[in-house]
């Protein structure tokens, strides 16, 4: 084989290789959240928290220090 076949051999292995891997990546269902957010607000109230409700990133739980 010539140079400039490996060369060409080669290319088409790594673009075979970059569109499996970008298509892998693209396709399939989203993950779910592992918790929603009515769980989260229950697990807060039983560690003795406050629930704090938050649009942007769905609430957190705040503790208050001693």
């Amino acid at each position: 084989m010539t140079n400039r076949m490996l060369a060409w051999m080669r290319a088409v292995a790594l673009g075979a290789g970059v569109a499996a891997a970008l298509l892998g990546c693209a396709t399939g269902t989203p993950i779910p959240p592992t918790y929603t957010q009515a769980e989260l607000k229950a697990i807060c109230d039983r560690q003795r928290g406050w629930w704090r409700p938050d649009e942007l990133i769905g609430g957190y739980c705040d503790f208050r220090g001693p």
